[in-house]
């Protein structure tokens, strides 16, 4: 019996996947390269990250410059990208990358481009938020790359196991397989010589397998620290632009306080740090225009304090209209309206003492205040009547004759000094000679005996004393007289007020001007005479507008308006006229 006949049929192999059998005589397909038609290809940038994420573009020409900028050959629509950011150039070796002094910076593969660098395809290029990556297929080399894990090896590496090896066909068409033998008996059978090169091939591979791991894990350290410099530099970006915000609103804050020159220091650091952040010209523009009005608000404060108030009204209209200070400015006017009024009152004191020098400082006071506010009611009235004291006192007077000195003069001269035993002892050596020194000596007594009770006086008892020391001294007054004045202003000042806060003005006027003639000095009163005149001026105001309608009413008020204001008054003259006339 043939043993062929009645065997298993023999094994076929199964052709591995795309290559076609032996047994079919059929050649496997040749791959055509592409490396031709990528030549021909031009390098590109592709943006990968930022506002203009997507686009391409196609390094056909030998030098570009990329930036924010229109006129740039690529532009990149993106703030944090500078006009002119990089150049890119062209040579024998590839394309080149260079930084123009860009704000940000510039990264390739997240190391910052100090030089000219040259690219390699799939470069990233880091510029502010924006990346674009080159690629320049013509040039591209291959990156070795690392398995993510070691791939199994057939057990027994290093020998050609029977187990790994397929079993060929007999070219007989036989159908049994060649007898294997175990692994124990084929290492047996090996040289001492081919086992430690077969060692040694062990050692290699383990070798590159260990070389791979290591450049698997620079590579992925490399990585890392990419993305961390990147991370570092985000995060400084971050930092600058809050450092940036944080100056601008510090100088708004001083420009709402008014600080204008600190804040233009402030908005100057600024600017130097990034010329275009947005706003800081304007502020700057505005600071330009409120400094020196600030230097005008303060000229016309420190003016409204000395009391030059034609000084401070002149620095006030230097102020220009469209200020932002309009604050300041209404302090600054309300101010100078005060200091008219305050500056008015002393005055109006001055001119209550009729003395040439006071009624002169009154005058040129008034000037002042009619020099700021030309229609000032109270200036007006106080400069008119200045005017007419000064030109009585001013006028030439007749020649006075001097005579022999008269035996009562030395007495009155101690009496003055306020010596009055040294005055009565020479008041009677000349007591016999004239009738003069006796008047003067009974004068002089009953004032020493009314002064002794000074503090115990009444206002009829101080207006006595008052009048004996104007005789005694023909008006000149006596050190004695200042302290019993001062103590009789101060008795008919209260007076004068009780009456005016009880609307017995013509009363209150009395009082007020026996203060003055107390103590010229003394302010309340002063004040209750200028503000009588006022009263006095709107009384007769009232009395002239119900004089024809209501003559009745208006008689009484006329003769009110005379009480209240001294014979040379304007008003006392006519009001005293409407007297006559209604009384009629």
């Amino acid at each position: 019996m043939n043993t062929m006949s009645n065997g298993p049929p023999p094994a076929r192999r199964r052709p591995a996947s795309g290559t076609p059998s032996s047994g079919t005589g059929q050649r496997a397909p040749v791959r055509r390269s592409t490396a031709g038609a990528a030549a021909v290809k031009p390098a590109k940038l592709v943006v990968i990250a930022g506002p203009s994420e997507g686009e391409e573009f196609p390094l056909a020409d030998t030098e570009y410059t990329v930036g924010r900028a229109s006129d740039n050959p690529i532009c990149l629509q993106d703030t944090s990208v500078s006009r002119k950011h990089i150049t890119l150039r062209k040579e024998s070796a590839g394309w080149f990358v260079s930084d123009m002094k860009s704000g940000n910076g510039t990264l390739v593969n997240g190391e910052p481009v100090t030089d000219e660098t040259l690219l390699a395809n799939g470069d990233v290029i880091t510029m502010g938020d924006s990346e674009v990556r080159y690629e320049d297929t013509a040039n591209s080399t291959a990156k070795v790359q690392a398995p993510s894990s070691p791939r199994p090896r057939p057990a027994g590496s290093g020998s050609r196991s029977s187990a790994s090896v397929p079993v060929r066909p007999s070219p007989r068409g036989e159908g049994r397989a060649r007898p294997q033998t175990s692994r124990a008996s084929a290492a047996a059978e090996l040289t001492p010589e081919v086992q430690r090169k077969r060692m040694r091939m062990k050692l290699g591979a383990a070798g590159v397998v260990v070389v791979l791991l290591a450049g698997l894990g620079i590579a992925r350290a490399r990585m890392k620290a990419q993305e961390e410099v990147q991370i570092r530099i985000e995060q400084e970006q971050i930092e600058y632009r809050a450092q940036l915000g944080g100056l601008f609103q510090e100088a708004k804050n001083l420009v709402r306080e008014g600080q204008w020159q600190q804040a233009k220091v402030k908005l100057q650091e600024l600017q130097e740090r990034a010329p275009e952040y947005p706003g800081v010209a304007d502020y700057l523009s505005a600071a330009e225009k409120e400094i020196p009005n600030q230097g005008h608000l303060a000229a016309a404060q420190a003016a409204i304090t000395k009391g030059e108030l034609a000084t401070a009204q002149a620095a006030l209209a230097k102020v220009s209209n469209d200020t932002q200070l309009y604050e300041q400015v209404k302090t600054v006017r309300r101010a100078l309206a005060d200091a008219a009024d305050a500056r008015t009152k002393e005055a109006n004191t001055k001119m209550a003492t009729r003395q040439l020098e006071d009624v002169q400082k009154a005058k040129a006071i008034t000037d002042d205040v009619l020099a700021t506010f030309p229609e000032h009611r109270d200036g007006k009235l106080i400069n008119e009547e200045a005017q007419r004291i000064i030109a009585d006192l001013t006028r030439p007077g007749p020649v006075k004759v001097v005579v022999a000195p008269k035996p009562w003069e030395p007495a009155v001269d101690r009496f003055r000094d306020g010596d009055i035993s040294g005055a009565v002892a020479i008041l009677n050596t000349c007591m016999g000679k004239t009738p003069q020194c006796k008047q003067i000596m009974g004068q002089m007594t009953e004032f020493g005996n009314l002064y002794k009770k000074l503090e115990d006086l009444d206002a009829k008892g101080l207006t006595r004393l008052l009048a004996l020391d104007k005789d005694i001294t023909d008006g000149r007054g006596s050190k004695m007289a200042r302290n019993a004045g001062t103590r009789a202003a101060t008795t008919f000042y209260k007076s004068a007020a009780a009456a005016k806060a009880s609307a017995q003005y013509t009363r209150a006027m009395e009082f007020a001007r026996r203060a003055l003639q107390a103590d010229p000095n003394h302010a309340g009163a002063a004040n209750i005479v200028s503000d009588l005149r006022g009263k006095a001026k709107d009384l007769y105001m009232q009395a002239y507008s119900i004089k024809d309608s209501s003559p009745d009413e208006a008689l009484p008020q006329f003769k009110d308006v005379v009480s209240m204001t001294p014979p040379d008054d304007e008003l006392h003259g006519k009001a005293r006229g409407w007297v006559e006339k209604l009384s009629r």
